[in-house]
């Protein structure tokens, strides 16, 4: 298989193509690498890591050129890094395992790198979003502790009083551009008012959730658990070892977070998610078990009506 391994940095990309490394400027165009790809043919495979923002320029080089991708797991390296018994880590090194994997497995994990410019706005909005809460929520802190001490200017206490005010506004400001977003699009829109059905889904889960499922379009049940890292994991080996099932937590934190949130006032006014919160209850099970089942409950409830393009009222929440 014709392929080519990657490794992504900031400033520039490592490549490894079987014979010989090169480095690459990680700029704007990627002019240099493109240029190089041409010249491999049109048979060729590229292997990276997506590594954030850093990956975002070699992505698009990769949609734009129709050039096949493994987009590998970050996780995947320092495994394959051990059963080739390497001891140490480099950009080359990285390059090289990352060729050897396609080797291996491009021909058959190889793909075209998919964008829906719907998720992909949603995902920089709500960055946005949060940064805008987070802000908010230490402002509201600092405020707290410091109405209380008598010493505090009270220009500082009025100060950070607008702060928060500007701060709510522009939460709701950015919130208000990810639903506009979301109503453009006739199909997005219509699952916003579907998702919103759910009892305890606000606007913020609902469009979360909307950038999730338009991400990965293709997910089945269990698919999707995982992404969000709610998918079950055991630790068991003979007899001597056994180890607690518990969650991977391998997924998206945010979405796990917020849905774990949601599961407060779903427990109370969903029935689906009351039943399965208070029946957990009733065995004994510590808090955190049943919101986090909850909040599973409620994220396969959620993709079902995205699925079927029905609300939930119309289903009387029999998802499961």
């Amino acid at each position: 298989m014709n392929c080519i391994g990657i490794d992504v940095s900031k400033q520039t990309l490592v490549t490894y193509d079987g014979k010989k490394e090169r480095v690459f400027p990680n700029t704007t165009g990627l002019a240099e690498l493109v240029s190089f790809v041409r010249r491999k043919g049109k048979g060729v495979a590229i292997v990276f890591e997506p590594t954030s923002t850093y990956s975002r320029r070699l992505e698009t080089l990769c949609r734009q050129e129709r050039i096949r991708c493994c987009y590998l797991n970050p996780r995947v390296i320092p495994h394959l890094r051990e059963v080739a018994q390497e001891r140490s880590k480099t950009d080359r090194s990285d390059a090289e395992l990352l060729y050897q994997y396609g080797q291996e497995k491009a021909k058959a994990e190889a793909r075209l790198l998919q964008r829906d410019p719907i998720a992909h706005a949603l995902s920089a909005i709500l960055s946005c979003y949060k940064a805008a809460q987070k802000a908010r929520v230490t402002c509201q802190g600092v405020l707290e502790a410091l109405r209380h001490d008598p010493d505090t200017p009270p220009e500082l206490l009025t100060e950070l009083k607008e702060q928060i005010v500007h701060l709510k506004a522009w939460e709701k400001k950015e919130l208000n551009r990810a639903e506009g977003v979301v109503r453009a699009d006739k199909e997005a829109s219509s699952a916003l008012g579907q998702l919103l059905s759910i009892c305890g889904v606000g606007p913020v889960t609902a469009i979360t959730l909307i950038g999730l499922f338009r991400r990965y379009p293709n997910t089945n049940r269990k698919q999707v658990v995982a992404l969000v890292g709610l998918d079950p994991v055991e630790r068991q080996s003979g007899s001597s070892v056994r180890g607690k099932p518990r969650i991977s937590k391998r997924g998206s934190p945010e979405i796990r977070k917020l849905l774990y949130e949601v599961t407060l006032p779903a427990a109370r006014y969903n029935p689906s998610i009351k039943a399965v919160y208070h029946r957990l209850k009733a065995k004994g099970k510590p808090e955190k078990v049943a919101r986090i089942a909850a909040a599973r409950k409620l994220l396969l409830m959620a993709h079902a009506i995205y699925k079927s393009r029905e609300s939930y009222n119309a289903i009387k929440g029999e998802t499961t």
